[in-house]
């Protein structure tokens, strides 16, 4: 559970690859595809989660027209920024923050970026590692209690056994010391000859 929980979030921390407003940021190993989300402060148009009910959570007005005009270019003057008014994967809508677009889902070459966003600031988080660092939290809360569980059984199962079962010294003590109930103790008895009877000298 300790790993699970440090590793995790480790990897929350990992996930986050840029916060700040218009300036420049660099982008590499994201050529050939990639998961980035891009987040903001505010909230959504219902004023709360909206996505685990109707599946979607809708930008307000406002906030859509604004995210509209963010652009993230390359060097060339390409825009890798694509904005989206409907969300269906904020799965931390308490958190304060909305998401307003993706990146680098068609790929992303190695570079730096100019972004441009009215001076407000953003937040960009890697999908993919976001997802590592659920899983791991996912199996450090289930498989760590789990695991304790089956190891107290296996122990109170070796309790048991171990006050029942007898090694085989244990075993013969017991055959040899045996008396049946009303039956006197038996006492060694002493061999003699045939020809020489008791009391015979």
């Amino acid at each position: 559970m300790y790993w699970g929980t440090t590793t995790g979030t480790s990897k929350f921390e990992e996930a986050k690859i840029f916060e700040g407003s218009d300036g420049e940021m660099e982008l590499s190993s994201y050529s050939d595809d990639g998961y980035l989300v891009v987040v903001m402060q505010g909230e959504y148009a219902d004023g709360k989660d909206s996505v685990g009910e109707n599946g979607t959570a809708e930008l307000t007005e406002e906030d859509c027209e604004l995210v509209s005009n963010f652009t993230m270019n390359n060097s060339e003057g390409v825009n890798y920024f694509e904005p989206v008014c409907e969300i269906s994967d904020d799965t931390t809508p308490d958190d304060g923050a909305i998401h307003i677009g993706y990146l680098c889902k068609e790929g992303c070459p190695n570079g730096v970026y100019t972004w441009t966003t009215n001076n407000n600031t953003i937040e960009i988080w890697d999908g993919e590692i976001i997802l590592e660092g659920i899983g791991l939290l996912a199996l450090a809360w289930g498989g760590g209690p789990s695991a304790c569980c089956c190891g107290g059984f296996i122990a109170i199962l070796g309790l048991i056994l171990g006050f029942t079962l007898k090694s085989p010294e244990q075993k013969m003590a017991l055959a040899q010391g045996y008396q049946a109930p009303g039956v006197m103790p038996q006492q060694q008895g002493t061999v003699h000859s045939m020809d020489n009877h008791p009391g015979n000298l």
